[in-house]
């Protein structure tokens, strides 16, 4: 289906939908190919398909879609349906929690989710953490950058839990500066890539699930005040190859837990440093 740009911009210009003046609250819903959207919302209780059984639905192919809140209260939930997107979200400014929560359905995607870390690449310096990341990617080909960054505080923390089901996905992750990191993924499918780096101080916790055979993980935990590091792997494959790598460096504790079968001529490759 192919809308143009007038109709593109009616759409978004009636869904677009301010409570009061410090609500923010926005509601999109598009169907169509080839279309770019932006998003910005600057303060307060920001909201981007978040508000209560309200998502945010689109559908299409080779579409452009940005998304930025900046400060206070934020949240972005929605569900993506189509090939060949890109999707890039980014939630900063706040010493308050960040709150994201996604599906994306298809191939060929590229998923950039940022919480505290700036599109261009810098931190903002007014995020204290306490951010949630909640991803599900059902697809092939599918490439996914998230990352949980803030600019220090020992009481802030970082969780978050993403599910891929499909073949030859990439799934980056990083977890940094001060405060508790969780770090939960499930990968179902073959050929696909995980790297999971958790940093700085406080305790982390990586637990990785896969289903399937050629796998390529590396997870790394570094830091040596204030807590443990723990990460769990667990391979449950049809014994083909599979290559792990692992750092674990800090002053306390480190735990490691990797689990598999590899019943395969070319052998698989697990390699574990602790410093």
């Amino acid at each position: 289906m192919t809308i143009d740009w007038v109709a593109k911009a009616l759409i978004v210009l009636i869904l677009f939908k301010p409570i009061t003046s410090w609500a923010n609250d926005i509601s999109i819903a598009q169907v169509g190919d080839d279309f770019t959207l932006t998003v910005v919302q600057d303060g307060e209780n920001n909201s981007i398909g978040g508000l209560p059984g309200n998502t945010t639905p689109i559908t299409g192919d080779g579409n452009t879609m940005t998304m930025t809140q900046q400060g206070d209260d934020m949240v972005v939930e929605g569900y993506i349906y189509g090939d060949d997107n890109t999707i890039t979200t980014y939630q900063g400014g706040s010493a308050d929690n960040s709150f994201m929560r996604g599906t994306v359905v298809g191939k060929n995607n590229t998923i950039d989710a940022r919480q505290g870390k700036k599109i261009d690449g810098s931190v903002d310096g007014n995020d204290s953490g306490n951010f949630e990341q909640y991803l599900t990617v059902l697809g092939d080909d599918n490439n996914v950058i998230t990352s949980q960054v803030n600019s220090g505080g020992t009481g802030s923390g970082h969780h978050m839990a993403h599910i891929i089901d499909g073949d030859s996905n990439s799934l980056s992750h990083l977890q940094y500066a001060d405060g508790k990191k969780n770090g939960f993924i499930e990968i179902t499918g073959n050929d696909n890539t995980v790297t999971l780096e958790q940093r700085n101080s406080a305790s982390h916790f990586t637990d990785i699930v896969l289903t399937g055979d050629d796998h390529t993980v590396y997870g790394e935990q570094r830091g040596g005040m204030y807590g443990a590091h723990s990460m769990t792997m667990d391979l449950t494959n049809n014994g083909g190859a599979y290559n792990i790598s692992t750092i674990q460096n800090s002053a306390n504790a480190q735990t490691y837990s990797i689990t598999g079968s590899c019943a395969t001529i070319g052998g698989c490759a697990v390699t574990v440093t602790q410093n």
